[in-house]
C-alpha cells in the first residue's frame, strides 16, 4: 500500500503484512513528521447487500409500527382471518413509503417478497395471511 506523509507529501510503499492489521506510527525520512498509518479496511459486505439489509430493516419497522398503532384492530383481524383487508390502507401507505426509499428493491420480485415477509412475520405473527399479497 502507498502511504503519504501529511506534512511534506512524500510517498512510501508499505507492505500490508507489516501492519499486521494494526495501526502503526511512521516517521517521515524527509521531514521527520510522525504520523499514524492504518491498515486498509476490509470489505465486510457488498453495497447491494447493505441496501438489502436497510430495506429489510425498514420494512420490519413499518410492519412493527402498523402493529403497535393498530393493536386491537390487528388482533381482531388476525382472529377473523381478514387482516390484509382490514389493514389494506395502512399497508398501502407503508408500501408507498418503503418504495420511495428503496425503489430499486420495490421494482423486483425479491423486494416484494421481502416486504411481504415483514408483513407476515410481524403483522400477522407468522400466519400465512399475506402469502398472496402484492402491491397495487
Amino acid at each position: 500500500m502507498i502511504v503519504t506523509c501529511p506534512n511534506c507529501s512524500k510517498k512510501y510503499q508499505i507492505a500490508e503484512e507489516k501492519l499486521d492489521g494494526k495501526s502503526r506510527r511512521l516517521r517521515c525520512k524527509n521531514c521527520r513528521e510522525v504520523f499514524i498509518i492504518h491498515p486498509p479496511k476490509e470489505e465486510s459486505a457488498s453495497p447491494a447487500s447493505a441496501i438489502d439489509e436497510r430495506a429489510a430493516r425498514f420494512a420490519r419497522v413499518l410492519a412493527s409500527d402498523m402493529l403497535i398503532y393498530n393493536k386491537d384492530a390487528v388482533e381482531q383481524a388476525r382472529d377473523a382471518g381478514n387482516l390484509s383487508e382490514i389493514m389494506a390502507g395502512e399497508i398501502e401507505r407503508s408500501w408507498q413509503l418503503w418504495k420511495s426509499r428503496f425503489p430499486e428493491a420495490a421494482g423486483s420480485e425479491g423486494g416484494v417478497k421481502l416486504f411481504r415477509g415483514s408483513l407476515k412475520d410481524i403483522l400477522a405473527g407468522g400466519d400465512n395471511q399475506f402469502d398472496s399479497w402484492k402491491p397495487e
